[in-house]
């Protein structure tokens, strides 16, 4: 009799065990394999992704693919980051349903999917489309996953625009609709210590040289002074040293197209430009050419070596820097800037535009109170 009691707890035990795992296994979030893909066609297409937008509220970006490298529109194609754009399209492919979420528009802002035309929205609508520019998907993306409890696990919410329902999916989107997030900055760091000389030529024929004779030497003198004149402040020469010093690009343009409006002239030769050499110590020669156009401010650059400075330097300086580094250095340089206008920082263009007649002063004024530098 106890036996028969036994067996029958025991049965009992295991229909509640089968039970509360049924029960648990039906609440308990789905695994991975489980969860649905919010583009479920999307990773048989993207190979076909030809193009992408993607809309802020205030900024936008178009990116398209030719001849397997993607561009930057507004740039005139100039090359965006491939990571960013391959990590952008497979994460979008890689996004999985966890739950769906709110279809109350007057709630979309909690999730940040009411769509970039909302004012002062933190949505971005992110459009794949073919080479037809046909759209493969269209999604809002909103705010990341906002629930303490999953702090290790990816998410973010998102909508359809032609429908209600918002999703949390698992995942992640790392997009932005500011253009410059998508190229590199920064195009190169010659320090102000490495540069030598510096010659400026303006358009209308005013010119000057700058020059150091040693390494170290703190302050550039500069060539063929007028008796009766010195330089103005070290701080204000010395920035001259500093135009290629961690130079960051906001844009560009192909010199090719860059045109003025309704003609074939290029816009770098409609108010003329300021032409500066740069040579290093070591033996790099920047030619720089620039000009402001519409508020903004861009330059060209190409760069060479002369061997003999670099093994002058070797000689004088115990080193031994190979002429054939130096030589790759100038060609990843040349590759990187050549047919680009590049739009530089206002503060750079400060440097470029200075006149002979900003950086001298007549010696007799020397004696008086010095006025505050820049």
């Amino acid at each position: 009799m106890i036996k028969n009691k036994l067996i029958v707890l025991s049965f009992i035990t295991i229909i509640v065990i089968v039970t509360a795992s049924i029960f648990a296994n039906l609440r308990a979030p789905q695994s991975e394999k489980e969860k649905l893909p919010f583009f479920p066609d999307l990773a048989e297409k993207i190979e076909s992704v030809n193009y992408i937008s993607i809309k802020g509220n205030t900024d936008s970006i178009n990116l398209s693919r030719k001849n397997d490298i993607w561009g930057i529109d507004e740039f005139d194609s100039y090359p965006a980051l491939p990571d960013k754009v391959k990590s952008s399209v497979l994460g979008a492919a890689d996004l999985k349903i966890n739950a769906p979420k709110t279809a109350l528009p007057r709630l979309y802002h909690r999730l940040g999917v009411e769509g970039p035309e909302v004012i002062d929205t933190s949505s971005l609508l992110l459009t794949l489309s073919d080479s037809n520019k046909n759209k493969i998907i269209e999604v809002i993306v909103g705010k990341p996953r906002l629930s303490s409890s999953a702090k290790n696990a990816s998410g973010l919410y998102v909508r359809r625009p032609s429908e209600e329902t918002s999703y949390l999916v698992d995942g992640t989107l790392n997009i932005s609709a500011i253009k410059t997030d998508w190229i590199n900055r920064n195009l190169f760091d010659i320090p102000a210590e490495a540069v030598k000389s510096v010659s400026v030529v303006h358009a209308d024929g005013d010119s000057f040289e700058l020059f150091k004779n040693e390494i170290g030497q703190e302050k550039f003198d500069m060539k063929n002074i007028p008796i009766d004149k010195e330089l103005t402040s070290e701080l204000i020469i010395n920035r001259f040293g500093t135009i290629l010093q961690d130079l960051q690009i906001n844009g560009a343009k192909s010199q090719a197209m860059f045109l003025a409006p309704n003609s074939e002239i290029p816009v770098s030769e409609i108010n003329g430009n300021t032409k500066i050499q740069m040579n290093t110590f070591q033996g790099i020669i920047a030619n720089i050419t620039s000009f402001e156009y519409d508020d903004r401010y861009y330059a060209s650059f190409k760069f060479s070596y002369n061997e003999e400075i670099t093994k002058n330097y070797n000689q004088q300086n115990d080193e031994d820097i190979q002429v054939s580094d130096i030589e790759i250095y100038t060609n990843k340089l040349n590759s990187d800037t050549t047919g680009w206008w590049f739009e530089i920082p206002e503060f750079k263009y400060d440097i470029i535009k200075r006149r002979s007649n900003t950086i001298t002063r007549d010696i007799q004024n020397s004696l008086l109170p010095k006025e505050k530098t820049e």
